[in-house]
């Protein structure tokens, strides 16, 4: 068994990534938590941002998510049935379950974690990939 010590990450230092717009949307993201960047095993913990009318595109996942939003607001519809996020909304998403997110008019930020070792432990499959 290992031993996590505790540490600290600054969001305003972790720099902003994004995937290919055409697969992922416009969404950007900040991963803060992830074994890959820091001393951390078991969970994957970032920031998801957007601009007004931003877009993450339909997918799902093996492991279940949590977003919390933290400004601005938007839909995230999960299997057909969308739900509100705004500044201190918490939503779960179950494992493999189809979602994507559009932010409102002022756009949006969510805290997202996953039961991970390491983002790239996460597996996306897109709508166009997962046939729906």
């Amino acid at each position: 068994m290992s031993f996590i010590k505790p540490f600290m990450v600054d969001a305003t230092q972790v720099p902003q990534d994004s995937g290919d717009a055409d697969v992922f949307g416009t969404v950007k993201w900040r991963t803060l938590i992830c074994g890959d960047v820091t001393p951390a095993a078991g969970t994957v913990m970032g920031i998801a941002e957007f601009d007004a009318g931003g877009t993450l595109r339909p997918h799902r996942h093996e492991p279940s998510e949590i977003y919390f939003g933290l400004s601005g607001s938007g839909i995230v519809t999960i299997d057909g049935i969308p739900h509100e996020i705004r500044e201190g909304v918490t939503i779960l998403i179950p494992e493999n379950a189809l979602h994507d997110t559009v932010a409102g008019p002022g756009g949006l930020s969510f805290l997202y974690t996953f039961p991970k070792d390491r983002f790239a432990d996460v597996k996306y499959r897109f709508a166009e990939n997962s046939s729906e």
